[in-house]
């Protein structure tokens, strides 16, 4: 079977993400204890292609060497974190969301740095990994939400507000996908705003 085009790829990216979006439209109507579920099977999801993909890390590393060292250790520290007992209480979840974040944000600003530096497998490593963690985040967000928001009067308004920021994102991917010709990474680029942006929705404090 012949290897796919670069069109192909990110068209197979586009429609990827557009079920991805479905799937965070659905989540929207959970309950906390769903949710939290969800959110379990979410992080065995991405441990499991962690661990699948530990070879081709181990390959990546051997050939940029010294520059694979930070992202080794947040590698690593990341998949402990995901193994974690699930969260009980709002307070719980929201520190397990920060911290889940924060090592995944500075795992892809490394990626990004072996991406431009290594050679191309290592750069479609590096943008495998770096589009994984931009879907797990999107759930992670959304899921952690309803620990805080499931009885609150203000979570109609959010899950209205947050619906419609996902249903535009998902009319975006159809623009996109008419152009899917375009450099991959100022695409890539786009979604990590758009999901930058949605998580601002998911945040912001209520009172």
């Amino acid at each position: 079977m012949s290897e796919k085009s670069f069109q192909e790829k990110i068209e197979d990216r586009l429609h990827s993400w557009k079920r991805e979006l479905e799937e965070l439209q659905l989540q929207l109507h959970l309950g906390a204890r769903e949710a939290g579920e969800k959110l379990e099977e979410q992080k065995k999801r991405l441990r499991s292609w962690m661990d699948e993909n530990q070879g081709r890390f181990k390959e990546i590393e051997e050939e940029v060497g010294e520059e694979a060292r930070e992202f080794k250790q947040k590698f690593n520290e990341l998949l402990e974190k995901l193994k974690r007992a699930p969260a009980k209480t709002e307070e719980e979840a929201k520190n397990q969301e920060a911290e889940l974040a924060a090592t995944m944000d500075t795992l892809k600003e490394e990626a990004e740095k072996i991406e431009e530096t290594g050679s191309e497998k290592a750069a479609n490593m590096m943008d495998d990994l770096q589009d994984r963690m931009t879907r797990f985040q999107a759930h992670l967000q959304v899921l952690t939400a309803h620990y805080a928001e499931e009885a609150a009067e203000e979570w109609k308004e959010f899950r209205e507000e947050a619906r419609e920021k996902i249903e535009k994102l998902k009319d975006k991917t159809g623009d996109w996908q008419q152009v899917a010709g375009e450099e991959w990474k100022e695409w890539r680029g786009e979604i990590n705003k758009a999901f930058s942006n949605l998580s601002s929705a998911f945040k912001r404090d209520k009172k």
